[in-house]
């Protein structure tokens, strides 16, 4: 997972494309191959359903020749032909005889005349009645025949294809039955020519497809001499029916087999795989190309769709990176460029980015324009220190004359006055503790009550805990100076000013409190917002708020309540010690 995090979004995008593709195809490529799957079962179904089919055909044809010989051999003139061949002895009756068994003999196989090559009979005598080719067999072949015949005693034997008779013989042994004594009167061979039989039941006699019939080791059809691969495929037999898929002669192939109950001969169907499913093959390849062509086509839309979303994010990232190195030269042919018109995420990531560095390159301009002020600020305060060390110099002087006369009200004036004075000037603290900020209280109190004297009756009731308070400098000082203002000034009797402290969860709070006319509410409401001048010249109510909320956050503020003809009074919310220490 660590390393996937780490890549680029343009090879998280590829690969998560990728893998939906992967995944539509794998699932749909099995699905295709599930379908074929069953499809190829059906087609060899089909193939092993032909084969049944053909051996039974084939198996029938050859019980009608059966029961065809059985006909011959317990026909009533064959067998007294053949009876009478054996008491009579000369050549015209046996002539006769032999040419009526002839003509019996063509009478029951020219119904199946076209699979019967030859028929011949033989009597005791070893003299043959025939209809059909003549065959000259050898000796050993002959003797070989009558054996086997000899040895079915009546039944069917058979003999198959060899390189002197490409024909199937069948083979009975004639036995009189009229008596039933069962003598051997002679034997009957049939010649049978299987390859014109399978070829019309069987009908798979054609280039792409051999069917073959065996019986144990013996080739019963075709009469040829089968490949290397394909002789051992079949001595690989089984009793079993069904179907494989093998290789023979370096191709594979479509091997069925059918075991006949009739004969107990094989039947096989030996198919080239490639024949059989050869529009499926070509279909399956083509989808694999298809497949693979998608993959490629897929894979070109997928670096294509990541790198047109991810080219502007690099773009932004190489601008990011120039303005994180302070090169803002370059950002003006930047801002200068006509805006992206896409309006996705990325082209208003890259809107609101054009935006910031605008505000940054304003606010940068802006800066050095007040660091100019500032200084030149601070150049002129510096000049202006020369007055006020004149002043406190001449304070001095005046103080030490004032003590020298016993004058110690003028003393203490200037005293506090040259305090003020200082106070004022300095530019050392912007925030000071409450202590401090009362001192300042103090000294501007001690002046103000040499003017008012007993009209002027002020309280302090700050404990001692709360001097370690912070706040900032000159707020105390110009409230009480406005209580005395606007509270003790328009009246003629004294006026009560006091300032006291209340703390809750958190927090600190100042009172600055008068008895004086108060303020209409409308009034007052003009002046937090600004919307009147007060006729003071010092520091405002305003800037005060401002100094705090910048010292100490929103939060802690300025507030007035003030009810006409009851007073004033000012709360000053400051944060508790411990939250300041820690």
């Amino acid at each position: 997972m660590k390393v996937y995090r780490n890549l680029s979004i343009k090879l998280k995008m590829f690969l998560m494309i990728m893998l939906i593709m992967v995944i539509i195809i794998v699932l749909a490529f099995s699905s295709l191959y599930y379908a074929y799957s069953i499809y190829d079962k059906q087609l060899y179904d089909k193939s092993h359903r032909l084969l049944n089919l053909s051996s039974t055909t084939v198996d029938m044809e050859l019980k009608k020749l059966e029961s065809m010989s059985l006909t011959i051999i317990s026909d009533k003139e064959i067998q007294q032909g053949l009876q009478d061949l054996v008491h009579n002895d000369s050549d015209y009756s046996g002539y006769m005889i032999r040419m009526k068994l002839t003509d019996r003999l063509w009478a029951h196989i020219s119904t199946a005349e076209r699979y019967i090559q030859s028929v011949h009979l033989v009597d005791s005598m070893d003299r043959v009645s025939k209809h059909g080719e003549t065959v000259a067999y050898s000796d050993e072949k002959y003797i070989r025949m009558i054996k086997e015949a000899q040895d079915g005693k009546g039944a069917v034997r058979w003999l198959y294809p060899d390189n002197a008779d490409p024909m199937l013989i069948m083979l009975r042994e004639v036995r009189m039955y009229d008596p039933m004594t069962l003598e051997t009167l002679g034997y009957l061979i049939l010649r049978i020519n299987i390859e014109r039989l399978v070829e019309d039941y069987a009908g798979v006699a054609n280039e792409s497809s051999d069917m073959i019939l065996k019986s144990g080791n013996d080739i019963v059809y075709p009469f040829r001499d089968l490949s290397h691969d394909m002789g051992m495929a079949l001595q690989l037999e089984t009793s079993a029916d069904g179907y494989e898929i093998m290789q023979m002669d370096g191709e594979a192939v479509f091997l069925s087999q059918k075991k006949s109950a009739y004969t107990g001969w094989t039947y096989y169907n030996i198919v080239p795989y490639n024949h059989i499913f050869k529009p499926i093959i070509w279909l399956k390849n083509m989808l694999i190309i298809v497949f693979l062509l998608t993959i490629v086509i897929g894979i070109i839309i997928a670096l294509t769709f990541a790198r047109s979303l991810t080219r502007p994010i690099r773009q932004l990232i190489s601008q990011m990176k120039e303005v994180q190195y302070g090169d803002l030269e370059n950002m003006d042919s930047y801002l200068s460029a006509a805006p992206s018109e896409q309006m996705d995420e990325v082209g208003l990531l890259q809107r609101n980015f054009r935006l910031m560095i605008t505000r940054i390159n304003t606010l940068i301009k802006e800066n050095y324009s007040n660091q100019l002020i500032i200084k030149e600020t601070e150049f002129k305060a510096l000049q202006a220190q020369i007055n006020p060390h004149f002043l406190y110099n001449s304070l001095d002087s005046i103080n030490w004359l004032a003590k020298k006369s016993s004058q110690s009200q003028i003393s203490s004036m200037v005293v506090s006055l040259g305090y003020l004075l200082r106070s004022s000037i300095s530019l050392k603290k912007n925030v000071i503790t409450i202590a401090e900020e009362l001192e300042i209280v103090n000294h501007y109190i001690t002046i103000q009550k040499y003017r008012f004297q007993h009209r002027l009756d002020f309280h302090l009731e700050v404990p001692e805990r709360y001097h370690t308070v912070m706040i900032p400098k000159l707020t105390l000082q110009p409230l009480v100076e406005n209580a005395i203002q606007y509270g003790l000034e328009p009246k003629i009797e004294p006026c009560r000013i006091r300032i006291y402290v209340e703390e809750g969860e958190g927090w600190v709070r100042l009172v600055v409190e008068d008895q004086g006319p108060g303020i209409e509410e409308d009034y007052l409401r003009k002046v937090l917002s600004g919307e009147v001048e007060t006729r003071g010249s010092g520091i405002g109510l305003l800037n005060i708020r401002d100094r705090m909320k910048l010292a100490f956050g929103d939060q802690y503020n300025l507030s007035i309540e003030s009810k006409p003809g009851i007073g004033t009074k000012v709360y000053v919310l400051l944060p508790n010690p411990l939250e300041v220490q820690g």
